[in-house]
Parts: C-alpha cells; structure tokens; sequence
C-alpha cells in the first residue's frame, strides 16, 4: 500500500491562491456589502448544517435562488472539507444538541466518526448542527458585513 505524502498535497493547497481567489471576487464585484455577507454566510451556515454529502449542491442551487454570489457560497462551504475541522464540527453540533435537549453538555461524547454511533444520537447531532449553523451563521454575517462596510466602499 502506498502511503500519502502530506507535505506534497499542502504544497498543492496553495492558501495564497484561495486568499486571492476571495480577494478578487469580493473586490471585483459589483453587488453590495450585504450579498457579499449573505453569500459567504451561507457557505459557512451549510458546511456547519447536518446536509452532509449535499453542501456544495445545496450551496450553489441556494445561491442561484436567492441571486447571491456562487464563488462565494463554494468557498465557504468547503471549510467542512478540511480534515482537521471535520471532527469539531460534528462535536459542535453533538454538544449544541446536548444543551438543547437537556440543558447541559456530555461529559463523555461517543465516537461520532462511527456511524452506528451517530445514528443512535441523529437527533441530537442534527438538532444541534442546525442550531450551531444558525449561531455561527449569524455572528459569522454580523463580523463580515462589518468588515466589509468599514473597508469596501461600493
């Protein structure tokens, strides 16, 4: 079995051309401050939402209905795509739907990345994956529309 080299694909993951990717797009674009916000913010509130395997088709039929920027949507909804961030946002929803159907976080949190486990807690992960997408999407919308007015002048 060959192994994987890592550094090979993070050399690959070039940062600066995603950087420059939302950089152009935000700057070169016509629309408001407030389609650029919504637009980033529904990428983040899908890649933090329980529709995993349907976020990028969500994402873009999405955008495409509410006339909102689809470079956008794309980039942020593939935040859920990075490994390392896989595993605390299927916590986050975990123990977002363990205060809200009890009241309290769990101590213990069962192995999520086992299906059977996470099928057992469903209702828990995915009511809870709704609230923290809705949490996260708002204060995410509120910190970019900030930005954005203090330093895009359309």
């Amino acid at each position: 079995m060959k192994k994987m080299n890592y550094q090979k694909v993070l050399r690959r993951f070039n940062l600066d051309k995603i950087k420059k990717s939302i950089v152009t797009e935000i700057a070169c674009t016509d629309t408001s401050n407030a389609t650029i916000a919504l637009s980033l913010t529904l990428g983040i509130f899908l890649a933090f939402s329980p529709a995993w395997g349907f976020q990028t088709v969500l994402a873009i039929s999405l955008a495409l209905l509410l006339k909102l920027n689809k470079v956008l949507a794309l980039i942020t909804v593939n935040i859920s795509s990075i490994p390392p961030l896989i595993p605390l946002i299927v916590i986050a929803g975990y123990q977002t739907g363990a205060l809200v159907l009890h009241g309290e976080f769990q101590k213990e949190v069962p192995d999520l990345m086992d299906l059977r486990n996470l099928g057992e807690n469903y209702l828990q992960f995915a009511l809870g994956s709704l609230v923290f997408a809705i949490m996260i999407g708002v204060i995410f919308y509120l910190v970019i529309f900030l930005i954005l007015g203090r330093y895009r002048k359309v």
